[in-house]
Order: structure tokens, then C-alpha cells, then sequence
């Protein structure tokens, strides 16, 4: 009986140690294939992604403030301290909006920057610009700009151009966005980031704008690409649509995709980027060789 409850106990425990080699092996294979540097890249590139949609959605924000375009404008705490100036024309086709996060006013000078109601610092101007038409009309052209702009210590500079390629008559809103920006930590690295896209703004069954899809522009090769902070080249390509929700936007001041697909090349690998089902939060899976980790977007200056 005691042979028995033995051999027991040792076929038990071969199971066991089978177990546990196969879990420490399959926790060996994850570390092998998302190295720090894979985590780091990924990290950045979000935080690059998000910091450059939250800006869109600024602009945005303070184009309708000027020119409402569906008669009701949102009060944004991110430009409660800044000093801001608008030039626009008496029909409203064209115009400059400057905002300076270092001043709060033409007089007064803020050198520790803007907090809004996030704890998010801000510094440095944005200046947007749109001729053509009313900003949201067809043909609109609009510029936005950097100079030191920075939030939490990450500084973006360059250009992106944003033109409504809408069908005059349709209520469907599509804007063509392309430009260059350049991101920089604190520690001095830099990230460049081109941008090649199209935006459609879809409407809810009250006529509201709910959501946002993002697409490449056609016969395009990469929807994003350029150089990270760590000296890599690197491309994106969409391959299921990326759906923006815009509630989360507001509420949640959430930049990262609901849902969508795509896949990142950087040298030799090729990562997938699933954002979910729909989920209004900042996190999304990679998998990279076969294995999956879960990260989470954040915006703020950290290596990691």
C-alpha cells in the first residue's frame, strides 16, 4: 500500500515538474520574443500616437469653438489657462488661431506652462490655420503647427496638414491628413513620425458624430512610418480599420483606437497591433512570432 501511495506521489510529481517546465518555458519564450527593446518601442509608439491624435482633437475643439459646426460648442479645460488668439475673416473662410500655453495673456507670462483638469502640463504654442473654405466644408485646408509645444515633458514640433476631401452634399465628413512631426523626451532622443491618412467622421442615428475611421490614403504603401527613438525605421500599415470613439474622447480623453488592426514593421519584425472590440480604454495586444502581451497607451515621459 505504501509502494502504491509512492508510486503515486512520484507519477504526481513528474506531472508536476512536466507542468512547470512547460509554464517556465512558455514564460522564457514570451521574454525571448518581446525584448526591452520591443516593450520600449511599442510603449513610445503609442505614446506618440496618442499625444499627435489628442492634438487633432485640440484643433478640432478650437476650430468649432470659433465656428461651431453643428451649432454647439463644448467648453475644453486643456485651453482654460492658455492665452489664445484668433484671427479669423468676417465670412469664416479662412483664419489663424494661436494658442500659447506659456502666457495667459498678451501681458502676463506663464513659464511653468498650463495644467488642465488631468494633471496634463502644457507648454509651448500651437498654431492652427485654414483657407479655402469654412473650416469643415469641402476644400478646406487646414494647418496646424508646433513650435516647443510639449505635454508632460514631451515635446512635438513640425506640421500636419489636414484638407476636408468630403463629397460636397453628403453628410459624411473626410478629411486627407498628411505631415511630418517630431517628438522629443526629455533625455533628448527623438522620434520622426509621417503621416498618411484618411479620416471619415460617421454619424449616430441622431445626426451626432459618434465615431471616427481611419483608413490609409490610397495607393499608399505605409499609413505611418519614420524613425523611432531608438533609431529604427519602421512602418505601419492598417489592415482592418481603426475606429476612434468619440465619447471616449471626451469623457475619457481616450486617443488609442476602440478597435482596429495594424501591423508594425520595424527592421526584420513585423508586429500585430489588435485594439479590441470596442472597449473604451487605453489598452490593445501585440503579438509578435506567434505571442501575445497586452500594453497599455500612457503619455507622459517615462523610457520605459
Amino acid at each position: 500500500m505504501k509502494t502504491t501511495q509512492f508510486k503515486g506521489f512520484r507519477k504526481s510529481g513528474v506531472l508536476l515538474l512536466i507542468f512547470l517546465i512547460i509554464f517556465i518555458s512558455c514564460n522564457k519564450s514570451e521574454d525571448a520574443t518581446f525584448t526591452t527593446e520591443d516593450n520600449q518601442f511599442l510603449n513610445n509608439d503609442a505614446v506618440t500616437e496618442s499625444s499627435q491624435e489628442e492634438i487633432e482633437d485640440m484643433a478640432h475643439s478650437l476650430l468649432n469653438s470659433s465656428d461651431p459646426i453643428a451649432g454647439r460648442v463644448e467648453e475644453d479645460s486643456r485651453f482654460s489657462f492658455a492665452y489664445i488668439l484668433r484671427e479669423v475673416s468676417l465670412d469664416k473662410s479662412a483664419g489663424t488661431i494661436t494658442v500659447n500655453f506659456d502666457r495667459k495673456s498678451r501681458e502676463v507670462v506663464n513659464p511653468s506652462g498650463c495644467v488642465d483638469s488631468k494633471g496634463n502640463v502644457r507648454k509651448g504654442t500651437i498654431t492652427i490655420t485654414w483657407s479655402a473654405s469654412r473650416w469643415y466644408s469641402t476644400g478646406a485646408a487646414i494647418t496646424i503647427t508646433f513650435i516647443n509645444y510639449g505635454v508632460n515633458g514631451i515635446v512635438i514640433s513640425g506640421e500636419r496638414r489636414i484638407v476636408n476631401t468630403s463629397t460636397p452634399g453628403t453628410a459624411t465628413v473626410v478629411w486627407t491628413i498628411y505631415g511630418t512631426l517630431t517628438t522629443t523626451w526629455p533625455d533628448k532622443t527623438t522620434a520622426i513620425r509621417r503621416v498618411d491618412i484618411q479620416k471619415t467622421w460617421i454619424r449616430n442615428g441622431a445626426g451626432a458624430f459618434e465615431k471616427i475611421v481611419v483608413s490609409q490614403t490610397p495607393c499608399t504603401i505605409a499609413a505611418f512610418s519614420g524613425t523611432s527613438r531608438y533609431g529604427k525605421n519602421y512602418s505601419v500599415r492598417i489592415t482592418t480599420l481603426l475606429e476612434y470613439n468619440l465619447a471616449c474622447q471626451l469623457t475619457n480623453k481616450n486617443y488609442v483606437p476602440v478597435k482596429g488592426v495594424k501591423e508594425v514593421t520595424v527592421d526584420k519584425k513585423t508586429y500585430t497591433v489588435n485594439y479590441g472590440t470596442g472597449a473604451c480604454d487605453n489598452t490593445y495586444s501585440v503579438t509578435l512570432n506567434g505571442v501575445s502581451k497586452e500594453f497599455t497607451a500612457k503619455t507622459d515621459s517615462s523610457n520605459d
